[in-house]
């Protein structure tokens, strides 16, 4: 009796699944049914074998849902998780039967194409602990019945176009270990309600609207490890609260409009590695207590409005890899301790500030992984420390805009990986006399040594050995950019184009030489001609003669060249029309002379580009050129004209006259006698026609030629931002 009972529950529960598991499929199919590209390649197994039944278990078990891709079952055939990550799925949610799937656990759709909104029915989800949704584009608001789901451990929504506030029901999800909801169109406040998430150790609210204060509920959630507030529009101070959050790594508040002094309580964050408060308004004095932070490996304050001395005890980081000061009001002398306290250092930006004195004066030669030193825009004076030379991985140094003197720091151009060198606005002077160095500065990108006090002939041999300006359009790795680094980014002051520029970040096609506004001397050396890759050339405000290279006329990719307030002679060559990358050009005040060359980008420059060059002439300024101007840039017809005529003496054009007089007078004398014979009239007619029919092919190249013109003003914009 025990065996039959044993017999017939296991043929009850058996059905009891079967029936669950063809729910489950058919609602599964149901939802593929709606995708707009229901016929994907990876869904291909998902479908029912004629031979599914009720009866036949052995049948069931091979052509059940738990076989389909992507989708994992418990041993009693459950559907417990769905993984359809980065599955090119094209549709939405609205035909997904949530109540269907009461078992799963896990759902993770990221990386697709759902659109819509997330359906309330989410919420019959009541054994999921995994939601990831991320990177699709779900819209509508977040589904305040999340909040009902209290086994949920993992939420990640990222990546999506949700809009509206955060729900505070979501702080009732008590296991809830990690929430993130960056990357989407999230405004209102933050719900105090998440400070109630005691288990929670990721937040990334990030790149949203939220505004109002950081609620003071946060310091609550001492499990936490990764803080993400950043780009959105916190506003008021910093909460002193969030000093509670002992278990903390990462704080990253950059981009928003907090204002307030940087609370002391930070100090007490013995585990963060990463204070990163760029970007923000914030007031008072560097936090000398985040020097307690002693894992600290990010630190950055730029852009803010702090004040009065940086202190020494800034150098107990000794874990530090970047430290942002720029962009603030600091003064006093920079710490003298900067240049060597860290051998992580990769990273030290002091830009814009007040601070005063020297440059630090000992770079070490061990321990040295500096990459980037920024300084400029201050008041420091004195020398460049030749201890510099011992930082081996320099890409970018910048000292510009401050009041430095000496001579060119020669001993520079054989650090083997400098890519950008600006010292422009000092004090500096002499001749660029090169070191003795085999190939000096092989990677340079960007030299900007204008208004200094420079002198002598220009640095022929260093044009020689810019080996990246002649052949450099990408980086090795690829990147678009110079030194991308999740928590900082290269900004340089440069004029470009005429225009006094920030830049952002580098492009790695930036090839920029300026050595504008000195008193250099001489001609310019042909080797310019072999920096191929050259994208702005400036040499104006010096004392440079003789004539432009027709050299130049291999720099392709020049968009901007300066040449003006000089003493150069000559015509501008009519080469350099061949430069369709040209955007900007200036040659006024010089000694040029003859015509202005015609076409390509030089149609497109106005008379600023010319004046103060008596001796010019031709468009686009009113002194014509008469025969000069015809004859300098000769046309077609001309040509074959001239060619034609060449060599013709006055007594062949006398006899051609006479001969041409008799056979016209005996042709027309038959045509009067015999009337106009059909083959003269047939042949006129149809050469008549022939010319009518005829295409205007003159008319088609100029408008080409126009096309041409114009699009080659359209110059890469990204090239210099």
């Amino acid at each position: 009796m025990k065996s039959l009972f044993i017999i017939l529950f296991t043929l009850f529960y058996s059905t009891i699944h079967t029936l669950a598991s063809k729910q489950e499929a058919n609602s599964l199919l149901k939802w593929k049914a709606s995708l707009i590209n229901q016929h994907n390649p990876l869904l291909s197994s998902w479908s029912l074998h004629p031979a599914y039944n009720l009866t036949d278990t052995n049948r069931i078990t091979a052509t059940a849902p738990c076989t389909w891709y992507g989708v994992h079952c418990n041993r009693h055939s459950d559907v417990i998780k769905l993984n359809l990550s980065n599955s090119k799925l094209d549709g939405t949610l609205q035909k997904f039967t949530f109540s269907s799937l009461t078992n799963l656990t896990h759902l993770d759709l990221k990386q697709n194409n759902i659109s819509g909104p997330i359906p309330v029915e989410i919420q019959y989800f009541t054994k999921l602990v995994f939601l990831d949704l991320s990177r699709n584009l779900l819209s509508g608001k977040i589904p305040q019945e999340i909040g009902n789901m209290n086994k949920l451990i993992i939420i990640r929504l990222a990546h999506n176009l949700l809009m509206g506030p955060v729900p505070g029901s979501l702080g009732n999800l008590s296991r809830l270990e990690t929430l993130d909801v960056h990357e989407n169109v999230l405004s209102g406040v933050v719900p105090q309600e998440l400070g109630k998430l005691e288990f929670l150790t990721r937040l990334s609210l990030s790149h949203n609207e939220l505004t109002g204060r950081i609620p003071v509920s946060v310091g609550n959630l001492t499990k936490l490890e990764l803080l993400y507030l950043n780009d959105n529009r916190f506003n008021n101070s910093i909460p002193e609260e969030l000093g509670n959050l002992k278990s903390l790594v990462s704080m990253l508040l950059l981009v928003n409009g907090l204002t307030g002094p940087i609370p002391d309580s930070v100090g007490k964050l013995r585990n963060l590695e990463q204070f990163v408060l760029h970007d923000n308004e914030l007031p008072g004095y560097f936090p000398e207590s985040v020097t307690n932070c002693k894992r600290l490996r990010y630190l950055t304050l730029g852009n803010n409005s702090l004040t009065g001395p940086v202190p020494e005890s800034v150098c107990k980081l000794r874990s530090l890899e970047i430290l942002d000061l720029g962009t603030n009001r600091f003064t006093g002398p920079i710490p003298q301790c900067v240049s060597h306290f860290s051998p992580k250092l990769q990273v030290l930006d002091l830009r814009l500030n007040r601070f005063n004195g020297s440059i630090p004066a000992t770079f070490l030669k061990q321990n040295n992984d500096l990459r980037r030193i920024n300084m400029n825009g201050n008041q420091l004076k004195g020398f460049i420390p030749r201890s510099l030379i011992n930082c081996r991985n320099l890409e970018v140094l910048d000292l510009g805009n401050n009041i430095l003197t000496g001579g060119f720091p020669h001993w520079i151009d054989t650090v083997p990986k400098m890519q950008v060198l600006v010292l422009r606005g000092n004090k500096l002077n002499g001749p660029l006399h090169a070191s003795n160095t085999k190939s000096p500065f092989p990677k340079l990108r960007i030299l900007d040594l204008s208004s200094n006090g420079f002198m002598g002939r220009l640095p022929v041999n260093y044009f020689k050995n810019f080996k990246e300006m002649m052949s450099g359009n990408r980086s090795a790795s690829g990147d678009l950019y110079m030194g991308r680094h999740f928590m900082y980014n290269d900004r340089l002051k440069l004029v470009v184009k005429g225009l006094h520029l920030e830049l952002q970040r580098i492009s790695v096609i930036n090839m920029i030489i300026n050595l504008s506004a000195n008193k250099f001397q001489g001609e310019i050396p042909d080797t310019i001609g072999q920096l191929t890759s050259l994208r702005s050339l400036n040499l104006s405000h010096n004392r440079l003669i003789g004539e432009i290279p027709t050299q130049m006329r291999n720099l392709t990719l020049l968009e901007s060249l300066d040449l003006s307030s000089n003493k150069m002679t000559g015509k501008i060559p009519l080469q350099l029309t061949s430069l369709t990358s040209l955007a900007v050009v200036n040659f006024s005040h010089n000694q040029f002379h003859g015509a202005i060359p015609k076409g390509g980008q030089f149609n497109t420059f106005g008379n600023d580009s010319y004046q103060g060059n008596s001796g010019l002439c031709g468009f686009p300024l009113i002194t014509g050129c008469g025969d000069e101007d015809r004859s300098s840039s000769p046309t077609l017809e001309e040509d074959e004209d001239s060619s034609f005529f060449k060599g013709l003496s006055w007594e062949s054009v006398v006899m051609g006259y006479g001969f041409g007089m008799f056979i016209g007078s005996g042709i027309g004398w038959v045509m009067l006698y015999f009337g106009s014979p059909k083959w003269v009239v047939r042949i006129t007619e149809r050469k008549q026609v022939r010319h009518q029919r005829k295409p205007r092919k003159d008319h088609g190249i100029a408008r080409q030629a126009n096309h041409r013109a114009w699009g080659s003003q359209v110059f890469d914009a990204n090239s210099f931002i």
